[in-house]
């Protein structure tokens, strides 16, 4: 008997073709799998064989029309379903499918298992595993584990559990998308990318109940009052799901004892505790706390499209870093992006999940980064420069999927610069990958439609978002169906063929008209215009500016306005830090910047969460959220007389206290960063400690 095989790429030839809707070209299709097109050919001669023999009709192909398959829904379920239940057999692994499914059958194992046993689940020779074992063992090394061998016992992968982890989820998302490996697991019938993989996949997770996992993440969300992005929701998930597999072979994660001090008094590991107790309870297995402590890791290390304002306890330092960042941006784009606010608010959004993912080695995956690096080359190279800062504060490296997503910020609010509000058709704009490229998206449609935006959300909120809000069409980045409503799926960046499609089927393109050309009529009534275009650049710039100091209503007060001599008092005897903590506070209360309760907030707040408030050697900036009585932007400073201790280690003891108090996210940062430039400089530092007159202070501030 004669038996049809695919290899893998002719199997991923046939699923492209099944899930396009118009036919693909020869020459594409070549592009796609980087291969000639006489190949691409022969592949498909290939894949009509395996057609005709599974009685299906064969590939549709038009000359310089392209190459389609059947219409129809239950040929296009029958050919799915026989990818599905392809075995070995009848495909033809190639030696990557056969190195990814041995990793994978390691990180499943307790103890050794033999070359046999690999040999024999392959249908290959034993002296075909040893000859990918050398491709393993690279694999295991670039990932910091080793491949331990042993005569008569086998193999088996020994190494740190965290680094274990991280080369599982690795191994995931080399192959597939987090997202689609959780589709995978939930539908036999997807969209497949690699048969081989897929099934392992499928058997890795076998035994654990996904959708319950699912529903301890949205638990999650509603107690941390927040929303993941589709790629960290569905990466929590996978985190969680392996997480559960190990502990049923015994192995656990061991966390240092201060990195888990440092993490038990955040909100996160609360709600990581709440997490873990439902899952011993219904997986039947016992959670220590060091996983409690590494399931907060990944919760504080997870995008988010939606959070709290001041939703954690670093939000000066997150805020500077954030000011520092636009500002590097600014300067080298030639262009005043300080007045976004969006884009500040977004940037501060992303912000802390990065910094606990550089912190704790978490990798993110970007999926359009080589889109990102192709349409904004520069933009890429420029953002990568200017988060200096971020790096700094971290100490770590940023990797270019890290900065990818950065340059999707700065990409949106530049695209942004030039929109003019004409808003007419309702659109809700879904995306997998998380906020920023969404509002990327966002931009785009807006600088080319005439559309209102009504909401950027996951792809998971989209039910509860058409429930409350008048929805005219759907654009996402991912395939999205919903009945009753017209749902477009696009390139993130919005490319040209994208904008056609929109075009021809809802959308009116935008009249590039703004109210500069209206002004710029106007005065060409009374006055000769010698240079047009710089007047409109100059009007642009003045008219931006406007709208944003009107959206923003509240004026950035500068640092000698907030630090004064009624604000600043030196050599003051505090017996503790508590003690000159009250006292910074009362100053701010005298000035009428706060309510009483403020101060005992500022001193609450040092309890419950530790000393991180000491920023630098000698110099601590107590201050609370603005709920707690904050009632305008406020500054005081005080010098000690006999420096205390806060509890820092690196920074104590503390001469310097400078209390804060604000009202937004933003009409204190200009003080701020002033504030801060001026405390960079050792030298003035040491004048201020040294002082003795108010007088002196006040006028080193101006």
């Amino acid at each position: 008997m004669i038996i049809i095989t695919l290899n893998e790429r002719c199997t991923q030839i046939l699923v492209k073709l099944i899930n396009s809707n118009a036919p693909i070209k020869i020459s594409d299709l070549a592009k796609i799998f980087n291969v000639s097109s006489r190949t691409i050919r022969y592949d498909l001669d290939t894949i009509d064989e395996f057609l005709k023999y599974n009685n299906l009709p064969q590939l549709m192909r038009k000359p310089n029309v392209g190459v389609k398959f059947s219409e129809l829904l239950e040929h296009r379920n029958k050919v799915l379903s026989l990818l599905d239940n392809l075995n070995i057999y009848y495909y033809n692994l190639s030696q990557k499918e056969r190195v990814n499914i041995i990793l994978s059958e390691l990180i499943q194992q307790k103890d050794y298992i033999t070359i046999n046993s690999i040999a024999d689940k392959l249908m290959v020779s034993r002296s075909t595993i040893i000859k990918d074992l050398k491709d393993v063992r690279e694999w295991l090394t670039r990932h910091g584990l080793q491949l331990k061998s042993v005569p008569k016992y086998g193999i088996k992968v020994v190494g740190d559990e965290k680094r274990l982890r991280r080369a599982a989820i690795e191994l995931l998302t080399e192959v597939i998308d987090v997202n689609k490996a959780l589709d995978i697991v939930k539908s036999p019938i997807y969209t497949r990318s690699s048969v081989g993989i897929d099934k392992q996949i499928t058997k890795l997770f076998e035994d654990i109940d996904i959708p319950y996992i699912e529903e301890c993440i949205q638990i999650a969300e509603r107690e941390l009052e927040t929303v993941f992005s589709d790629a960290a929701f569905s990466g929590l998930v996978i985190h969680i799901a392996i997480a559960i597999k190990r502990i049923q072979l015994g192995k656990d994660i061991i966390m240092p004892k201060e990195e888990l001090k440092a993490l038990e008094i955040t909100k996160e590991f609360a709600v990581a505790s709440n997490i873990a107790k439902m899952l011993e309870d219904h997986f039947k297995v016992s959670i220590p706390h060091d996983e409690i402590g590494y399931i907060t890791v990944h919760l504080l290390g997870s995008n988010v499209t939606k959070t709290r304002p001041y939703a954690n306890e670093n939000w000066v330092e997150y805020q500077l870093l954030t000011e520092k960042i636009i500002r590097n941006v600014s300067s080298k784009i030639n262009q005043d992006l300080s007045g976004d606010r969006q884009l500040f608010e977004g940037l501060l959004d992303h912000l802390r999940p990065t910094v606990y993912r550089l912190r704790h080695g978490l990798k993110l995956k970007n999926p359009i980064l080589d889109e990102i690096k192709a349409n904004y080359k520069k933009l890429f190279e420029i953002v990568k420069e200017s988060l200096k800062p971020l790096e700094d504060y971290t100490g770590k490296e940023l990797n270019d999927e890290e900065i990818g997503y950065f340059t999707i910020h700065f990409g949106a609010a530049i695209e942004k610069l030039n929109i003019a509000k004409a808003p007419k058709l309702n659109i809700l704009v879904v995306c997998g990958t998380g906020i920023g490229t969404a509002k990327l998206l966002s931009s785009r449609l807006q600088s080319v439609f005439d559309v209102n935006i009504v909401d950027t959300v996951a792809c998971h909120q989209v039910k509860e978002i058409l429930k409350e809000k008048d929805i005219d069409l759907i654009v996402s980045t991912v395939p999205i169906p919903y009945e009753g409503i017209k749902a477009i799926e696009v390139n993130p960046l919005l490319t040209e063929k994208d904008i056609e499609l929109l075009k021809s089927l809802i959308i009116k393109p935008k009249v590039q008209h703004t109210v500069i050309d209206d002004l710029i009529k106007i005065i060409e009534k009374h006055c000769v215009i010698n240079n047009r275009e710089k007047l409109m650049e100059d009007l642009s710039k003045f008219l931006n500016k406007a709208s944003y100091e009107n959206a923003r209503g509240v004026v950035q007060p500068v640092l000698k306005d907030l630090l004064t001599k009624e604000t600043i008092k030196l050599n003051v005897e505090a017996k503790d830090w508590e003690e000159a903590v009250r006292i910074g506070g009362e100053l701010l209360e005298k000035s009428g910047a706060i309510e009483p309760r403020y101060i005992d907030a500022m001193i609450n707040t040092v309890k419950e969460i530790g000393p991180y408030i000491v920023i630098a050697p000698g110099i601590a900036m107590p201050h609370a959220r603005p709920e707690a009585g904050a009632k305008k932007i406020g500054m005081s400073l005080i010098t000690l007389k006999n420096p205390v201790n806060f509890g820092n280690k690196e920074n104590d003891p503390v001469k310097i206290v400078v209390s804060l108090c604000a009202i937004d996210h933003s009409s204190h940062l200009k003080a701020l960063s002033e504030l801060v430039e001026l405390l960079g400089d050792e030298n003035t530092v040491k004048t201020i400690c040294e002082a003795s007159d108010v007088e002196e202070v006040v006028n080193l501030i101006k």
